[in-house]
């Protein structure tokens, strides 16, 4: 019974990929602006990376005896829609204006508002410690952004959009996060992620257009002055990152899973500071200190009490 319990040394370094990749999209991504426009980096890397996950949904269908109707091609359009579309499009605009080890802090505290918006849609109920953790992850997230508002920290419009997109696109993964829980229980984590991606990534063609920030073609982009980051970010930060998630978190702890959301700040923001130098102010490490402690209260007392 013991030996069934403990996680296979397999799954412990899947998780590690996952959080390996989800640190760095970040730091690899802002780069990318001069070559690649946001939201045609967000296009490239969700469907390519939808592709790659293409047969292991299947698979994952076939073994669950799930044949998808129409009702539920358009549940993934949504899902896609406010995965891709609205939540990881404005956050990478976000990533553009603003600073990537801010967008990181923020977007990391997306499981606090996951456990809010989980009580009107899923019914679930916000215990004690869920609310604390809210609380205390709130608090974390207006000490993380002081130093923003200080005399010495140059702000311009285009900085505050980007903090306003990120935080808007946080909230956006958030509701995905809860709404494709409701599939996930037919379909499996990996089929519902791969068929967003699929389909969010189809419905940012208009997007494209409707921009077209290419100078006349929506899908041009200097690729040869970005190989290396849109071949990482579309296969590893995407594909390999969230299949790996997925994976490991349906064979360990919960809680062990949900352990990327504690290390991501801390990790984003250092590699941040090492490879684009940007600056740890000292409210930003207590902010993350913060933020992680109220996910700690929410997910691991919060289960801990359900």
């Amino acid at each position: 019974m013991e030996q069934k319990e403990r996680p296979a040394i397999k799954y412990i370094i899947f998780l590690i990929i996952a959080i390996a990749a989800f640190s760095s999209f970040e730091v690899i991504s802002k780069p990318t602006v001069v070559a690649i426009s946001p939201a045609q980096l967000t296009f490239y890397r969700f469907l390519l990376g939808g592709c790659v996950l293409l047969p292991f949904a299947l698979g994952e269908l076939k073994k669950r005896e799930v044949k998808l109707k129409a009702k539920d091609i358009l549940i993934f359009c949504g899902l896609g829609f406010c995965l891709v579309c609205v939540s990881l499009n404005l956050a990478q605009y976000g990533i553009k204006f603003a600073n990537a080890s801010m967008s990181a802090v923020i977007f990391s505290s997306n499981p606090l508002f996951t456990s809010l918006l989980a009580v009107p849609i899923l019914k679930e109920k916000l215990s004690l410690p869920k609310l604390a953790g809210l609380l205390v992850g709130i608090v974390g997230l207006i000490v993380t952004c002081l130093h923003l508002f200080s005399g010495d920290m140059q702000m311009d419009s285009k900085f505050i959009v980007g903090i306003i997109l990120i935080f808007t696109g946080m909230l956006a993964f958030a509701l995905y996060t809860v709404c494709s829980k409701v599939m996930a229980k037919n379909c499996g984590g990996i089929a519902v992620t791969t068929f967003s991606s699929i389909f969010g990534s189809l419905l940012m063609i208009p997007i494209l257009f409707l921009l077209n920030e290419s100078s006349g073609n929506p899908f041009a982009f200097q690729l040869s002055a970005i190989v290396p980051q849109f071949v990482y970010l579309s296969l590893i930060g995407t594909a390999l990152a969230y299949y790996c998630y997925f994976d490991a978190i349906a064979h360990v702890n919960t809680s062990l899973g949900s352990m990327s959301f504690f290390i991501k700040p801390g990790l984003a923001s250092l590699l941040c500071a090492v490879f684009l130098h940007e600056p740890i102010t000292p409210n930003i490490i207590v902010g993350i200190a913060l933020i992680m402690c109220g996910l700690f209260l929410s997910i691991h007392f919060g289960k801990t009490k359900e």
